[in-house]
This record gives C-alpha cells, structure tokens and sequence, in this order.
C-alpha cells in the first residue's frame, strides 16, 4: 500500500515541558524485564510446560518467539521510542484508529485492578508466613470444616490427619478424588460445605484468605484483613511511581533482580531434597508425539502472547522514555531471551519443590501440580510446609512474588498515567504528583470488589473474558496499521532512523503478514474454543456470561466511536474524510525535538 502524506495540523506539543527519560540503558531494559517477567512465569508456564509433552512445548513456544513475540516487541517499542508518545498519543499515526490506543489504556486499568488484588493476597500470606505453626499447616484454626485433612508423610500409600467432629468414617478413595486438579481453577466453592473433603492449605486459602461466599448472587461482607493488605499494596505502588521513571528506575534495581536471586536459593535447596529430580524430570522429559496436537501450538502461542506483555501499551509506555538513538533492536533481543528464559528457569524450582513434595505425600506430580493462583496459594505453601524450617522457605517464596507483581504493576499503572499526563498542557512535577495520588485512589477504590467475599468469582470473571478477546483484537489491528495503513517500508526507515542500520526484510514480510495472520487466528481460535466460565465445582448464572462478554467489549468500544469521531471532524466528502482519517497528523514524528535528558 502507497505510503500516505502527512496530515498538517497544528503541533499542540510545543512549548511543552520535556516529560523526562530513563537514565540510562540499564534502568529501562530491568524496567522491561520486570514488566515481563510476571506472575504467569512463575505459576502458567511450568505447568503448560509439563502437561504438553515438556521440553517438547519449548519448541513450538521457541517458533511463536520468533515470528510474533519478538518483532510485534520491537515494532511495540520502536514507535513509542520513535515518536516520544505514550499508549494513545502514540495513534497521531493513525488517528481514526486511536480507540486502539484507549482500549490498551483500558486493558491496562483493569489488568491494575487485577494485579494488585494478587499483590494483597501475596502480602497476606507474607505476613502470615512468619506464624509459627504456618496456619495453612493445621487443621485446628476458627476457618477450618469438620472435613479438614492434613497431607503428611507417606506411610505405605497415605497418611493423613482428618478432623471430624462427627466422627464419621471418610472413605480414603474420596479423599484422594480431591486431589485432581483443574487447569483454570484454584479452588473449590464452599456450597458443599462439610460433605467437601479439603486439605488444610485449601481451607486457608478459601475460608481464610478469600472467605469465599456460595456464589456470585451471594455478595458477602468486605473483608478487612484483604482491605488492609489492599491498602499497603497500593502504598507500595504509589511510592515507586512517585517520580515516574525517574523513581521506578531506581527501584526496578531491587524488584528486577531480587527475584532471580530468591528463585536460585529455593532451587538449591530444593535440588538436595529427595524426589527433587523426580519433579524435574516431570517438567521436562519430552513427549514428541504432543507436537501433532494443534492444542499444544496454540497453547504456545497464546503463553507467549502474554508473557512478553504485548497489546497492553505498556511496551510503547516505557519506550517513550527513550532517548530517540537508544538501541532498541538489542533491548528487544534482551527482554525476549531473559524473559522467556526465566519462564524456564523458574519451572525447575517449582517441580524441584513438587517432586519432593510428591516424595513425601507419596502422591504423583501430575495430581499435585496446578496452574495459576492455585500453584501459588494452595500446592506450593503445602510444599514449603514439609520443609525443615518452613516459615523460611515460605517468606523467601512470597517476598520473591511481592518483586514480581510489583513490577507488572509499575509499568501498568503508568500506562494511564502517562496518557493522562500527555493530555494536560504544561505538566509540572506537582501536576504529576496529584495525578498518580488521583490515579492511585481511584483504582483502590475500585479494586475494594474483589475485597469482598464474592471477590474471587468476580476476579475470575474478568480474567476469563478480558484477557483473551479485546488484547488479540488490539494487536492484531496494530499490526495491521503498521504493516500496512503507515506502511512497513515507512516504519522500517523509522526505525533506522534511530538504529543507524536498516532492519532486516524479514521485519516487513512478519508485520504485513504474518503476525496480522497469527493474531487473528489467535482471536478466532479463541472464540471457537470458548467455554462458558466456571470456578472449580461452581457453575456460574447464565447472567455471567453477558456480564463477561461486556467485560470483553467494553475496552473495544472506543474503537468505533472515536473513529467515527474523527471522520466527522474532517472537512470534504465522506472518501475523502475517511482517507485523511488514517493519514498521520503532523503531531507524528520522531521525538529528537523534545530536548535533552530531564527529569520529571
């Protein structure tokens, strides 16, 4: 497609203060790094690893890195270094489509939502990880049912303590049923009351921790302990992004770094634990005949889609705190290795420690392991429990979370910040300052749902349909409008404007083709595979589906009304309207005049 010409409007950026950059090279790539390596490393993709035929999934994830993850990173990061524009300033290159640019902003506010309601259950358990006995340990506390068992040592087949106060006789086949676990859930509801058989990490976790009601028709009362945990959370966050960039580079030091140093001390230890090599070979002994299994292909795909963070706008965020020469080719080919190598990495401490948990109980590794919250909440604090010095183990373990989910959190918060700040003329440090209290303030108080007892239906609702639909459909128009609306020939003289060398090629043929195809048919994939959500054993109302499919859509509808929003604001005929409406406005250019390196 014949590139188009620059739209001459007015540049509402002059006169403007410099919005300020990262330091140096250091602080943005462990910035990236941080934002990449999230709670999904830890807890999504050993488990998908290990049940998709091991080192086997690591080749179609291997493929899926080359020819989606890694240019859709670079093509993410080179027009917000390119242009100095954050999430929605960045669409000056394609105005009629800049509901792209606000269904991320809104992605990324939800997803805050999300992220910090992990974040206080992750402090919750910190804190009670220094209770000596570990309260997920026994089944004598205020929470615990009359069905609470205690997963011990193995003696012959299974050794448990079970509390019963009627003293009725369980029938141990029963017991073992409730120990198969599920892909996309974490807990069992507590509709079936006593005739339920738990562990005792499972009771902590719903009738402690979540204080789960019967439903989502059952609302329940707020929950302090999570109120205040919430709270602190986002103390947490606000404090690090104080100063934006200037602040968050300081601290990413610490969040970036210090999760690899807790995961390499819980897999050494937990490499000199009996059955440690059992778990590991779980995780990665191939399975060749997975590959036939299209399932597997589009697992990969969509592991990699999130884990790499693309489609949120906090890849363009962060980028347009680049100075306009920084190499942003490396930095894609960094973030790419290091984050998808942690995924690796982290899966041998998980099943190391599962392995020898699977030793102990006398269970297999294949009953024990979960994916999501329940890897995090339920297995791996019953694991830690059956180590000597427990309350050790657990604090390393919970701390090394806290970096991680802080990290996701900085970047995603400072998506909204960042557009806001871009919108306000004249943004002075104190501006700043009162829009992230204000910023802050207002996704605490919306995150106060999850705080109630029907919290974790809800929570699950809008991680069953946001996540999926409106990322792809963003992305996928993204690519679009880069290969071919802005034109890839366009965007690759761009891009070596600020590299000094001309990318590859094979960059044009991935955006005009490829990733556009991959993307859309991760979309329809999705759409036909969907399933009505559920929550362990609860099936939810018919109601929730239309409630999650507004979830869905709600951050997509910017995308029609500001483009017929901006048709209509152009003078000729509707062709020629609608033309102009997808030629870059003169406010897109390269960043070069926005100074020299401030601070904000």
């Amino acid at each position: 497609m014949e590139s188009f010409q620059l739209e001459k409007k007015e540049d509402k950026t002059k006169g403007k203060p410099h919005r300020g950059q990262w330091k140096n090279g250091c602080e943005f790539t462990l910035s990236l790094i941080g934002y990449g390596v999230g709670l999904g490393n830890v807890w999504r993709f050993p488990y998908l690893c290990a049940k998709n035929g091991g080192a086997v999934f690591l080749i179609p994830y291997a493929v899926f890195l080359v020819v989606l993850a890694f240019p859709m990173t670079l093509l993410e990061l080179s027009i917000g270094q390119y242009s100095g524009k954050g999430a929605y300033g960045v669409w000056d290159i394609c105005p009629a489509l800049r509901g792209i640019g606000a269904g991320m902003i809104g992605v990324s506010f939800v997803f805050c939502l999300y992220t910090n309601t992990i974040l206080s259950w992750i402090l919750y358990f910190l804190y009670n990880s220094f209770l000596s006995p570990l309260p997920w340990t026994t089944c004598d506390n205020w929470w615990n049912t009359d069905t609470c068992f205690v997963r011990n040592k193995m003696v012959g087949n299974y050794s448990r303590y079970l509390v019963n106060i009627t003293n009725n006789l369980v029938n141990t086949t029963d017991i073992m049923h409730t120990t198969n676990y599920s892909l996309l859930t974490d807990a069992e509801n507590k509709t079936s009351n006593s005739s339920l058989i738990q562990t005792s990490t499972e009771e902590f976790w719903n009738y402690n921790v979540l204080r789960i009601s019967s439903g989502l028709d059952d609302i329940g009362a707020m929950q302090w302990h999570l109120v205040i945990s919430l709270v602190i959370a986002w103390i947490m966050v606000f404090l690090c992004i104080l100063k934006g960039v200037k602040s968050v580079g300081k601290v990413v030091y610490v969040t970036a770094i210090a999760p690899y140093i807790l995961v390499t001390i819980i897999l050494i230890r937990a490499a000199t634990l009996p059955g440690a090599i059992d778990g590991i070979k779980f995780y990665i002994i191939p399975d060749f005949s997975k590959l036939a299994n299209p399932q597997i292909w589009a697992q990969a795909m969509m592991q990699i889609f999130f884990s790499m963070g693309m489609g949120w706008g906090a890849l363009i965020t962060m980028a347009s705190y680049n100075k306009f020469n920084n190499n942003v080719m490396r930095d894609t080919i960094i973030y790419s290795i290091v984050c998808e190598g942690t995924s690796i990495y982290a899966g041998f401490a998980v099943f190391a420690v599962l392995g020898f948990m699977s030793h102990e109980t006398g269970i297999g590794v294949a009953e024990i392991v979960r994916t999501g919250p329940g890897l995090a909440f339920i297995t791996y604090p019953e694991a830690l429990a059956q180590l000597p010095i427990p309350q050790l183990w657990a604090v390393l373990f919970f701390l090394m979370m806290v970096c991680v989910a802080l990290d996701s959190m900085f970047v995603s918060v400072e998506v909204c910040i960042t557009t806001i700040n871009d919108l306000i003329p004249n943004v002075t440090p104190r501006k700043r300052l009162m829009v992230t209290a204000a910023t802050c303030l207002i996704m605490f108080l919306a995150t106060l749902i999850y705080t109630t007892q029907v919290g974790v239906y809800i929570f699950q609702l809008v991680d069953w349909y946001l996540t999926s639909v409106t990322v792809f459909l963003t992305t996928a128009i993204e690519a679009i409008v880069i290969g071919w609306i802005y034109g890839a020939d366009r965007f690759i003289d761009d891009v070596e404007k600020m590299l000094g060398k001309r990318p590859s090629v094979l960059f044009k043929i991935l955006w005009q083709y490829v990733n556009p195809t991959l993307l859309i048919g991760l979309l329809v994939f999705t759409l036909v595979k969907y399933q009505p959500p559920s929550y362990g054993n609860y099936e939810y109302p018919s109601y929730a589906a239309a409630i999650g499919w507004i979830i869905a859509l709600i951050t997509s509808v910017p995308i029609p009304i500001l483009m017929i929003k901006e048709i209509r604001s152009r003078k000729g005929s509707i062709i020629q309207r609608v033309k102009t409406s997808f030629v870059p406005n003169d406010r897109w250019g390269p960043a070069k005049g926005y100074g020299p390196v401030g601070q904000m």
